[in-house]
């Protein structure tokens, strides 16, 4: 059975961890933006699932005290930011996924929980900006006229359930979390006391529920019920055969 499905709900950025670092770097007040997915699978099992999604995150974030380790060493930032700046980052990508169900997917019920795995590529179209500037105003970005593009891989695990509404439709429910093995989902790099970069794995969650179609195969149940009634038109002509008032079977 193949599903497809649209899915909307909020983003938001977690933090950054630095390898071999005890804490998480925020740097920003993180808001919760707007994300949503379209999505396409296939039952492998009755309880494991492949598919792919087309997804859009917004990330975004503000500080009225900024206080940045990029300051003066990251490129097209101030050696000394003292106005209030927020960033804003669209995450556009595709992901391959695996679900796992807990209960059979072909049940009936409103809660079949899952687990998900997966992982894709994101592009980053991203900015950088003092709150009061106008929207081109950029002290920093990627993806934007005049700076250079970026993308990178993203690792997935998750969790949700399923509801069934009928037997073609269901609801999804889901929580992501999405790990990204590089510095810039808030459009600011991380330095180190001695300058250098920090090796950094960034963490967004994604909270989302979609409503979804089970595509069915016409011609194939078309190819059942037509075995079903050959099937039961010969047990009928066997069964009447062995009948002691059948034709052919009249008493001598």
């Amino acid at each position: 059975m193949i599903n497809a499905g649209i899915k909307a709900g909020g983003t938001k950025l977690i933090g950054e961890y630095p390898a071999g670092g005890s804490g998480i770097i925020n740097e920003f007040n993180n808001k919760t933006g707007f994300a949503f997915a379209f999505e396409i699978s296939k039952y492998l099992s009755s309880r494991l699932e492949i598919g792919i999604d087309f997804e859009n995150s917004n990330l975004k974030g503000e500080t009225n005290y900024p206080e940045f380790s990029a300051e003066g060493l990251q490129g097209g930032i101030p050696s000394e930011i003292t106005d209030p700046v927020e960033y804003e980052n669209k995450l556009i990508g595709q992901n391959i996924y695996f679900r796992y169900f807990f209960k059979p997917v072909d049940t009936e019920g409103i809660f079949k929980p899952f687990v998900k795995a997966g992982g894709g590529y994101i592009n980053y179209t991203s900015k950088f900006k003092y709150i009061d500037a106008p929207d081109n105003e950029l002290l920093f970005g990627k993806g934007e006229e005049g700076y250079t593009d970026l993308s990178t891989p993203v690792f997935i695990i998750g969790t949700g359930f399923k509801s069934t509404i009928s037997p073609n439709f269901y609801i999804l429910s889901s929580v992501d979390f999405n790990f990204v093995n590089y510095d810039f989902l808030d459009v600011i790099h991380n330095y180190a006391e001695d300058n250098t970069r920090h090796q950094i794995t960034g963490l967004y969650t994604g909270f989302k529920i979609g409503i979804f179609y089970t595509l069915t195969n016409p011609n194939a149940k078309e190819k059942k019920e037509k075995k079903n009634k050959g099937n039961n038109r010969s047990g009928t002509s066997s069964g009447s055969s062995y009948l002691p008032f059948a034709p052919g079977n009249k008493s001598k």
